[in-house]
Formats: C-alpha cells, sequence, structure tokens
C-alpha cells in the first residue's frame, strides 16, 4: 500500500513485480452514505443517535472526506454532545441526565470545523485574498462574476469541456485575485486550492515544480476541482530585466494546464497575471480557454460607487466627497487606479484630521502622473 505512487521505483512496478495496481479513491456519495451507516449502526440500535440527524445530508456535506475522516467526524460530535453533560468548575461534574444523552445534528455540524478532509476547500489559503469583498463599482465587475459563474456551470453540467482553463488579467491591484478567490469559494467544488508564489516562498525550481504537480494530481482524486494559479509571471520567475524566467515551470504549467482530468472528474483553472502581454511571448494564451479582462477605476461615478460601498469615511464626509469629485477631476483629468489602492488611500486619508482634502488632494496627485505620462 502506497498513497505516493509517483514515488515508487518504475523498476518495481515491471510485469512480475507489483503488476496490478488498484487504485483505492475517494468514496462517492452514497459510498459516505454506506460508511455513515456503519459507524452509526450502534448508535442508533441504543437510542443515542437523535431523530434530527439526517444520514443523507451528512453524506453531502463530507465531500472529499475519506472512510477514515468520516469515522473521526462521529467521534468529533460524540465529543461536541458529551461536552453539553460536564460542568466545568472547580471540578469536573457529569449531568444527571447523561443517561439521555443524544447525539445532535448540531454536533456533526460543529464536527466539520474540527475535521476536515485532506482533499478539502482550504478556506484558510484565501483568507488574504479578499479582505475588503467585491467591490461592484462598475457594470464590467457584475458581468466578470456572472462570466465566471457560467464557467461554474459549464465545468459541473458539460460533459464535453471536463476541463475548463481561465485566465483573468489586468493592472496590478485591479482585483484579480479577489474575483478568482471569490468564484471559486462560491461554486461549492469540494476541492478548491490556490497555487501562490507567497506560498512558495524559498522554493528551487524543482520544489515548486513538485508542489504545483502534486496539487494538480490531488485535483485528479476529487470529482469537481477548482485551482486558483495566483500571480502566474510570478510562479515562472519572470522579471522584465533580460527578460528571464524558468522555463522549466513553464513548460510544466503549459503541461498541466491542458492535461484532462480523468474519465469522471472536472476541473477548472483560474489563472491570474498582471502580464498579459508577457504570457502571450511565452505561448502561455493558447493553453487558455477564455482570458477577462479586470478593469481598473477610471470614472468618477466609479469613484463614487467605491466611497458608497466600502462606507470608509462618515456619512457627511462621504456626500461632500461625492459633490467635489466632479469639480475637482473635470474631463480634463485622467485616472486610472487599481481598487486595491483606491481603498488603500481612502484607509489613508481616514486618519488624517482633514479627511476629505487629504483624500481629494491624493486622487490630484495620481491624476497628475496619468496627465504627465
Amino acid at each position: 500500500m502506497t498513497n505516493r505512487l509517483d514515488m515508487i521505483d518504475e523498476a518495481l512496478l515491471r510485469p512480475g513485480r507489483l503488476e496490478i495496481k488498484l487504485e483505492i479513491g475517494l468514496p462517492d456519495e452514497n459510498g459516505r452514505l454506506q460508511i455513515l451507516k456503519i459507524h452509526t449502526a450502534k448508535m442508533s440500535e441504543n437510542s443515542i443517535l437523535h431523530q434530527d440527524v439526517d444520514l443523507a445530508e451528512l453524506a453531502h456535506l463530507a465531500k472529499n472526506f475519506s472512510g477514515a475522516e468520516i469515522c473521526a467526524l462521529i467521534k468529533s460530535a460524540s465529543s461536541f454532545a458529551m461536552n453539553r453533560h460536564i460542568k466545568v468548575g472547580t471540578a469536573a461534574e457529569v449531568s444527571d441526565d447523561v443517561q439521555d444523552m443524544k447525539i445532535m445534528r448540531e454536533d456533526f455540524l460543529t464536527a466539520f470545523n474540527e475535521v476536515q478532509a485532506a482533499f478539502g476547500k482550504s478556506d484558510n489559503e484565501f483568507d488574504g485574498c479578499a479582505i475588503n469583498g467585491i467591490v461592484n463599482f462598475s457594470p464590467s465587475i457584475q458581468n466578470i462574476m456572472q462570466d465566471g459563474s457560467l464557467f461554474i456551470q459549464q465545468v459541473k453540467n458539460s460533459d464535453r469541456t471536463p476541463l475548463v482553463s481561465v485566465l483573468l488579467h489586468g493592472a496590478a491591484g485591479a482585483g484579480k485575485t479577489s474575483l478568482a478567490a471569490k468564484l471559486a469559494l462560491s461554486s461549492e467544488f469540494p476541492f478548491v486550492k490556490l497555487i501562490s508564489p507567497e506560498n512558495m516562498l524559498g522554493f528551487t525550481e524543482t520544489a515548486k515544480m513538485n508542489a504545483i504537480t502534486r496539487v494538480f494530481q490531488d485535483s485528479y482524486k476529487s470529482d469537481f476541482s477548482i485551482i486558483v494559479v495566483d500571480s502566474i509571471e510570478r510562479l515562472l520567475d519572470y522579471v522584465p530585466i533580460g527578460p528571464r524566467f524558468s522555463n522549466t515551470l513553464l513548460q510544466t504549467l503549459l503541461v498541466l494546464l491542458q492535461k484532462y482530468p480523468p474519465k469522471g472528474r472536472k476541473l477548472l483553472i483560474l489563472a491570474t497575471t498582471d502580464h498579459k502581454s508577457v504570457l502571450d511571448e511565452m505561448g502561455m494564451m493558447d493553453a487558455f480557454n477564455a482570458d477577462i479582462f479586470v478593469p481598473n477605476v477610471t470614472k468618477i461615478e466609479e469613484i463614487i460607487s467605491v466611497l458608497n460601498s466600502v462606507k470608509t469615511f462618515s456619512e457627511a464626509d462621504t456626500r461632500y466627497l461625492c459633490q467635489s469629485l466632479p469639480r475637482m477631476l473635470g474631463e480634463d483629468k485622467r485616472i486610472s487606479l487599481g481598487i486595491k489602492k483606491l481603498i488603500m488611500i481612502m484607509e489613508m486619508a481616514s486618519q488624517d484630521p482633514n479627511p476629505t482634502e487629504k483624500f481629494l488632494s491624493v486622487l490630484l496627485e495620481e491624476s497628475a502622473k496619468m496627465t504627465f505620462h
């Protein structure tokens, strides 16, 4: 038995040696239901399982759980049920109604926060991706979310396209990572992973290649998977001086982006980049099925929309800014700010004794830079 078939020497897998290979995959929903019935059979016989527990619901929620993880889930739920009957004070006391203890649906739902699938959704990986949420400052943002939802539905429902890869491109700070993270987490796919340069600091070229490959291989074990590849040019060690990049990582990604998952498995890849033209020169654009442009904030009404949505300033200051912006930034002045930078300016200005004047002066400086260039 092994968890890593790829690490076994091929000489051991030749005929006459370990020639038969049987893969024990993750159980499907029906398999998870059968495992739950087996591990809760004694509970049902002894009337410990509360009537509000629906095993079919638990099997649906336990996406990508292995048999061992389902067993751990049941033990965790039992522990939470027991905790309700223990009084903690100077000494632990057991309440009188412990004989009537029931393991309830609430205990299982709490246990899901403690026991998570090894090949499941890693929400903590996306914690820093969308701190400010999604700000719909322009109809184009809503269109991006709608198009992303269509790609998710395509992967879910179409048997002709088990692999879909989408590139989100735009200026730095335009919100590409936040949009990709929001789409991935809202998909309700059982396997959602993030490949980010921040998670590979100090990795050698070979270590990066192995880590990226491992994520893709893990995704093939789930029925529905989403992989977010963030800042793809940084993963490739691209720098404009030269220019230089890792050809080994480039070839690895080119193969993985176009490799179809096993039969019956479906994969959606969401990648982001600040340098679409660079990826085009590398020959990567042909590896994506679609590309979506994420715009900067360029119009006065878009800035006003951000002010009203984020609510950094007081209501009076926000009204003043909304009235002053058309006068301060007329048609002769241009501006182009990433949503990330605009929110940063708003937060910085809010710390000033005169926040409105500070915000307007910084916007004028940014407009002057645009006009100068």
